[in-house]
């Protein structure tokens, strides 16, 4: 058996091996020595011509071996010193978390939106947004829907309105800066955005498929502004050209905007002090509603030949288009004693001759603190009073149809409170509460802390939706959807 060894490129012939093995090979880690062992018959003689090289290559074995002992200690000085290197090394561990050493992310949104602004309704995608105090918008609809939009700038959302089913949403915040949200794209975003200069924005006003937004500001004025382009028009209503030449008072900002459903030349203007004008877009005639009483909010029949307006102490009037100097009709629901003033009217119409009137505030006064409520006036006939735990910030008849020019016939109206939200039913007896898809009433439990499980066993989550349902509130609705 002869075997050959290999260093630094060269061959050696190294000895006569008399095993009688097949293969043999030796690698070192610092020497590239490879010993290649050939197979030769047992006992055979080696002839004498080669017996110079074989005590060559004999000689040269030895001297390969030694540089691989020297190499073997070297190694294992090296790995003794990387063992004791390792030893004498001190982990220093920090034993108390610093706030670099975490990272919170939002994970999941739960529970009513934190101070709560204004909401708005888009009844063809069934979609209520809620605005806050800290630039928050939560979108939310059926089962299964819930957005969250935020302002970078952080300023309160003081007044929405939907580009109904358009996938847009106008939104007027604290920094008097009017946007519009496109959030039919996977991430919604802010693609135009207009600044007011002097002014500040009291109220706007956009109707079903308009291309302009009407804006009123808190010093009196009317602006428009074009949707296409998102300029403000040089058509401007000034305060002092809306009200009469001989109230010589401010009538303080702009509270609310309606143009009227059968003519969109015609915008009911309502100033805070309790002037109402009716201004002609076309010809700017103006026709001035009495001064008492004060008037606070106004509501369109759905021809546009009647006004229906709640004021100031705790009454509602009704004045016909052609004569606004005084009113047709005029009571008190809550009695004729003094009454709390009215803060918002709707005027819904079920079919042409069934309407349904709903007004917050108007309570007596005779009953110590206020009492939010709610009332709903069906036909002129019934009342139903809705008391409420938390003062209204604005309520929304949810209607089936978008459009303000035939009967709306409303099945619902969604009431935003200062600590809750909640959805009426108005087609059944008494006007129970929807039960939500989404969590609303997190600052009323008695939540100390919360936990996050995943991939829980179906059984567990069938267990916990039984248990729930067993605590389900037998008040709710029958329906169990918003959409009607």
């Amino acid at each position: 058996m002869f075997v050959c060894v290999s260093s630094s490129s060269q061959y050696y012939l190294a000895s006569l091996i008399p095993f009688s093995v097949s293969q043999f090979a030796l690698f070192s880690l610092f020497h590239h020595v490879f010993i290649y062992v050939v197979r030769k018959p047992l006992h055979q003689t080696t002839p004498k011509s080669e017996f110079c090289e074989w005590k060559e290559a004999n000689n040269h074995c030895a001297k390969l071996t030694k540089r691989m002992d020297r190499a073997k200690k070297k190694f294992a000085s090296a790995i003794d010193g990387l063992r004791s290197l390792h030893n004498r090394t001190e982990i220093n561990v920090e034993e108390k978390v610093q706030s670099e050493h975490c990272r919170f992310t939002r994970v999941v949104r739960h529970g009513l939106p934190d101070d709560p602004r204004c909401c708005a309704y888009d009844p063809v995608q069934r979609l209520i947004a809620i605005g806050t105090g800290r630039g928050h918008i939560r979108i939310i609809g059926d089962a299964g829907v819930d957005y969250l939009l935020k302002h970078e700038s952080g300023e309160p959302v003081l007044h929405m309105q939907f580009l109904v089913n358009e996938g847009g949403l106008i939104t007027s915040c604290g920094t008097d800066s009017i946007h519009l949200w496109n959030y039919r794209q996977k991430t919604p975003e802010i693609v135009h955005t207009v600044q007011l200069s002097k002014e500040c924005v009291s109220c706007i006003h956009l109707p079903v498929a308009a291309k302009w937004l009407y804006i009123g500001t808190d010093k009196g004025n009317v602006y428009f502004l074009c949707l296409n382009s998102f300029l403000l028009s040089p058509y401007v209503i000034n305060w002092n050209k809306a009200i009469d030449l001989s109230c010589r008072v401010h009538p303080g900002p702009v509270r609310q905007l309606a143009v009227s459903p059968a003519e969109n030349t015609k915008l009911l203007i309502v100033y805070d002090k309790g002037i109402v004008v009716q201004w002609n877009l076309a010809n700017k005639e103006v026709d001035r509603y009495p001064l008492d009483p004060p008037i606070k909010s106004v509501n369109w029949h759905f021809d546009g030949r009647q006004v229906l307006t709640g004021n100031v102490d705790g009454s509602i009037s009704l004045y016909g288009n052609k004569k606004a100097s005084e009113p047709i009709q005029r009571t008190t629901p809550h009695g004729s004693g003094p009454c709390r003033p009215i803060q918002q009217v709707e005027w819904k119409h079920m079919s042409e001759n069934e309407s349904i009137i709903m007004f917050s505030g108007g309570m007596p006064t005779d009953d110590g603190l206020p009492m939010p409520a709610l009332t709903i006036l069906k036909g002129g006939k019934s009342a139903t009073v809705l008391e409420m735990d938390w003062p209204i910030i604005q309520f929304i008849p949810l209607n089936q149809n978008i459009w303000n020019s035939i009967p709306q016939c409303p099945h619902s109206v969604a009431v935003l409170l200062k600590h809750d939200f909640m959805v009426l039913d108005l087609n059944q007896q008494g006007h129970p509460v929807i039960e939500s898809p989404h969590a609303m009433n997190i600052h009323e439990s008695p939540v100390t802390c919360v936990s996050y499980y995943s991939d829980c066993p179906l059984d567990l989550i069938g267990a916990l939706t039984l248990v729930g349902t067993k605590q389900r509130n037998k008040e709710f609705s029958t329906r169990v959807s918003w959409g009607g």
